[in-house]
């Protein structure tokens, strides 16, 4: 059976397409090195705690949460930024 990568890079005109656990979120081409650098950070140091794969999945939930909460469909420096802080703890 074929598997989902757990974070996958493209790019679509500005926008930088990252699959998170699975979901495809568009994220603006000045904040997705930041976005990516801190998921890889929050991967690296929770591995021995928790599953990688129910970290993804929080992370996933919590990226939805801040598209909802600004009512777009691309994340935007403001929701990584957002994001961080709220998922500092987890570094």
């Amino acid at each position: 059976m074929f598997t989902q990568p757990t974070l996958y890079l493209g790019t679509m005109n500005g926008q930088h397409k990252i699959t998170l656990s699975g979901v495809v979120f568009y994220v603006e081409e000045e904040c997705r090195k930041l976005l990516t650098d801190h998921l890889n950070i929050i991967n690296r140091s929770s591995s021995a705690i928790k599953s990688t794969e129910m970290v993804d999945e929080r992370m996933a939930e919590m990226l939805l949460d801040e598209l909802k909460e600004e009512g777009k469909e691309v994340i935007t420096h403001r929701a990584v930024e957002h994001f961080i802080e709220r998922t500092r703890y987890l570094r």
